[in-house]
């Protein structure tokens, strides 16, 4: 049971629990989801469809794979399911373009059998559009599986053990993109991508806490075999940081959506500077101390390495469009500031107006409202609208962000004293 359900907090942890958990898509429409992608992944492996012969399969990628989901910032607004279909073929078999084109084919005739509108073709995807009802589209990617040229691209690279080890590197996948010169033209030459090996390096960040989270619910609803609990069921601190980070993030940003920094870029680098924490709070300290260490000089690059595929820059695009660097390290300092303001210079009860402004007012109140119903009963102090705007606790805040920038991730400056 979260705190959520409970009704009540004691803590910040509980505080920011319930905001993620607020934040996160709810099982209902998760399942929805599940089950529209899985019907898909049915018909284009019906025995009629023309792609049979290569037994077909849909997956997830994505924030739906990492289980860092977060609802769309208003109610017009749709979650975007990204999946890979997987034909078992090869290069032999097809060109990007005729992989793309069947695989569209059989996507458009399941459209048209359930009454939707004919897809509309992306750059590399194919992407469905459902009723409004729904909330949501997928974008379904048309891939090959390509391990072995993958795994020989990394050993011709150096990294000998990415290369050997099954789970990072032996799912890779070949993919399309019409933007390419020889789109249409047999070749061996596509762009290849790595989804399954990327959520295998992300778990890998999180394994302690993923395994103490599923021994816990098996031990709430006496589920004998913890391993056949599914990586869905359960959240970790990593996790629900990031949820609240990349909620952060959409709200500074929403009028610029075009600059705003990606989500694989908080991702990875929030994975990588996570180091087990047990609760969100020291989570969240440790990701926003140190999660710009790990950004890359190369040359004079900046460089977010794919950690299953570290020739790959996940910042690729802050060299030709210097705004999303800038967007990047402006986003990071307010975030920096903003909870350590919450976590260093408020109680719990108290939500400064700029974390209230920056995670969105309407979940900050509404998730006060249902765990702390007497501070909403006026029988406590207010806690929705709570700012924090004295001139002392804002240098305290102040404080904590310079020693952040000071010392390194081992630090603790966001412990409250």
């Amino acid at each position: 049971m979260t705190v959520h359900d409970k009704r009540l907090a004691k803590s910040h942890d509980d505080i920011l629990e319930a905001m993620a958990d607020a934040l996160d898509i709810p099982p209902s429409k998760f399942e929805e989801a599940k089950n529209r992608y899985e019907a898909i992944g049915n018909w284009l492996d019906r025995p009629e469809s023309s792609i049979a012969q290569y037994d077909p399969s849909i997956s997830p990628q994505g924030s739906f794979l990492l289980g860092t989901v977060t609802r769309p910032l208003t109610d017009t607004e749709e979650y975007d399911v990204d999946l890979v279909c997987r034909l078992e073929a090869t290069k032999a078999d097809f060109t990007q373009k005729s992989l793309k084109e069947a695989v569209g084919r059989e996507v458009a005739l399941y459209a048209r059998a359930h009454g939707m509108v004919v897809p509309e073709e992306r750059r590399r995807c194919w992407t469905l559009n459902y009723a409004a009802g729904a909330q949501f589209h997928m974008d379904i990617l048309p891939a090959l599986p390509d391990s072995q040229r993958y795994q020989v691209k990394l050993l011709m690279e150096g990294h000998r053990a990415l290369a050997q080890d099954a789970a990072l590197s032996g799912h890779a996948i070949a993919i399309t993109d019409k933007t390419l010169p020889h789109y249409d033209q047999p070749t061996e030459d596509w762009p290849q991508s790595n989804p399954t090996g990327y959520a295998a390096w992300f778990r890998g960040r999180m394994r302690v806490r993923l395994t103490e989270a599923k021994r816990a619910l098996s031990q709430r609803e006496r589920i004998t075999a913890v391993e056949e609990i599914p990586d869905y069921k359960v959240k970790t601190p990593l996790q629900r940081a990031i949820q609240l980070l990349k909620r952060h993030r959409d709200c500074m940003f929403a009028e610029d959506g075009e600059h705003k920094p990606i989500s694989i870029v908080i991702t990875t680098l929030a994975a990588h500077a996570y180091n087990e924490e047990p609760t969100i709070s020291a989570a969240l300290q440790s990701i926003l101390t140190g999660m710009d260490r790990f950004i890359e000089d190369r040359g004079g690059i900046a460089w977010v390495a794919n950690p299953v595929n570290p020739g790959e820059n996940f910042a690729d695009k802050w060299a030709e469009e210097p705004r999303k660097r800038e967007n990047f390290y402006r986003w990071l300092d307010q975030a920096r500031q903003d909870f350590a303001l919450y976590l260093r210079a408020s109680t719990f009860d108290k939500v400064p107006d700029l974390l209230r402004e920056h995670l969105g007012a309407k979940l900050v109140d509404s998730t006060m409202a249902a765990v702390m119903p007497a501070a909403i009963a006026g029988l406590a102090a207010p806690a929705i609208a709570a700012s924090v705007s004295d001139t002392e606790d804002m240098a305290r805040a102040g404080r904590a962000v310079e020693q952040i920038n000071r010392s390194g991730p081992q630090s603790k400056p966001w412990a409250r004293s």
